[in-house]
């Protein structure tokens, strides 16, 4: 019987407004709330990237940044691609989205507000949604291998 090798991966923790893409393989950390997470991975590559956002949409006072949505699915797509992502073959993971308190549970709360913006980009971007695991009212512990793809995620 053969082991298995084991993948030396750097470990990193991904804190609300980054993302991170690598070509090598990393294990990507982060815990989420009503903040959604988006893993996309390239097979043939081995090329991973994950964001983490908080805000569906930029108030319009403040310069692009990865804390809001819309922009931060555009850097992460745009980052892939620079990495050598063949755009066509991405997978996508898409985890958050909680309403982490009672009294804002409604259809459009924020959580809801951000899932949307994530699942509504990979579809007009013709990217293929592997997983998702969005909504409820309880935060998510995610690690995400870059370079398999794979995920782990924790309730918490």
């Amino acid at each position: 019987m053969t082991a298995m090798p084991v993948i030396a991966r750097e470990r990193r923790y991904l804190q609300p407004g980054q993302l991170l893409v690598s070509a090598l393989p990393a294990a990507v950390t982060t815990i989420l709330g009503s903040c959604i997470a988006v893993c996309l991975w390239e097979p043939h590559r081995g090329i991973g990237g994950m964001n983490h956002f908080m805000l569906p949409m930029n108030s319009g006072s403040m310069a692009a940044s990865a804390r809001f949505g819309p922009t931060a699915m555009e850097q992460l797509v745009e980052k892939m691609r620079d990495a050598g992502a063949r755009l066509p073959l991405l997978r996508a993971k898409v985890f958050g989205g909680a309403c982490m308190f009672a009294e804002m549970q409604t259809s459009a709360h924020l959580g809801q507000k951000n899932a949307d913006v994530a699942l509504d980009f990979l579809k007009r971007r013709g990217i293929e949604i592997v997983q998702t695991d969005v909504g409820g009212n309880h935060g998510r512990k995610l690690i995400f291998h870059t370079d398999e793809g794979t995920t782990w995620l924790t309730s918490i």
